[in-house]
This record gives structure tokens, sequence and C-alpha cells, in this order.
């Protein structure tokens, strides 16, 4: 039997790239998975071919909805596991031509979002001990340009999850980040200026 036989894992941004790809491998270890994005047609895709992936539709920009993701993972399978905060924006482009807007935007779904999941989660992963996966990026340690807020966001996710492995280690929660380099996703596809950054 597998470690994940029968463990719930939420996994926001589950409905391409890395997140999908997460998806399929933790329902293939025997877990229960929930995925979650703004666009339901992108999760049915994937939850169509997987009875043990459900999807609920939640926006990243609206931090309320991490809460409501977390509850109906626990309604759907009366526990939690673990959580993946993989949902992630950024820009690339001159410092001056990002406005005020865009920085707060970005900080909102990088570092906001998933501060309000792990709050939500965190009375359910400290009942069945779980685990906390951060998905960073090598930007998250490595400078780059014209990269600095999307790259100072995910410094501040690699941080947070320094922080909080000290802070849940009582609870025994285990608290992780991975810094992944570029992946060809629709998400680099559609914001980076070139594959080869």
């Amino acid at each position: 039997m597998s470690y994940m036989e029968n463990k719930v894992v939420l996994i926001t941004g589950g409905g391409n790239g890395i997140g999908r790809a997460a998806a399929e491998v933790f329902a293939r270890e025997g877990a229960n998975v929930l995925i979650t994005g703004r666009r339901a047609a992108a999760l049915e895709e994937v939850t169509a071919s997987n009875p043990a992936i459900q999807g609920f539709v939640a926006d990243a920009a609206d931090s309320a909805s991490a809460g409501a993701a977390v509850e109906h993972a626990v309604k759907l399978w009366g526990r939690l596991d673990v959580v993946v905060n993989n949902v992630g924006d950024g820009s690339v482009g001159p410092m001056e031509l990002v406005d005020a807007d865009r920085i707060a935007a970005i900080f909102k779904v990088n570092v906001v979002y998933p501060s309000m999941v792990c709050a939500a989660a965190l009375p359910h992963l400290e009942a069945s001990e779980g685990l906390i996966v951060n998905m960073s990026s090598t930007y998250g340690s490595k400078a780059g340009a014209p990269l600095s807020y999307y790259a100072a966001s995910k410094a501040a996710v690699e941080h947070l999850t320094r922080c909080w492995a000290l802070e849940f280690a009582p609870k025994k929660i285990r608290v992780n980040a991975i810094a992944s380099g570029p992946v060809e996703t629709t998400f680099m596809q559609s914001r980076w200026v070139s594959p080869t950054m």
C-alpha cells in the first residue's frame, strides 16, 4: 500500500502545468486530490479522466476563496493531509513600467493567497500531522532581469517556508519549498518574454 493511500491533497493552480502533473501523480499513488483554478473547463479536463481528482473553481486573486477550497476538500473526504501552494502569478518587464497595482497583484497571488490557504488548512493539517509544499522558483534565490517582482515574491515564499517550518514543527506539520527551473507550461508561454530565461 502506498504511503499516500486515502490521503487528501489540495493543490492550488491544478488545472495545468506543474499542478496538474502533481495531481495526477498523487492520484496514481492512491490519494484523493482537490485541484483549484479559475477556469472550470481546465479543471474538468483533468477530473474527467481521473475519479480521484475533483475540481473547485477558485480565483487566487480572491483571498476568501482560500478558505472555501479547504472547506470543500474536508467536506468531500473528511480530512486534509497535504497542501501544495502551486498557483502563481508573475510578469517580466522593466521595473519602471510595472505599476503599483501590478506589483500588489503578484504578491497577492504568490504570497498572500498561499498564506490564507495555510491558515485555513492549519487545524486539519495538525490533526493529520500533514505537509505543506510551497512552489517557489530558481528566481527565489537567483537574481534575474527583468524579473524583480516575480523573483521578490518567490524569495518571500522561500522565507515564509523557513519560518513556517519552525512555527509549525511543534504541531508536527512539515513545510517545504520546491524551487523549480523553467518548465514549459501555458503560464510560462503566456507571461514570460523568452522560454530561455
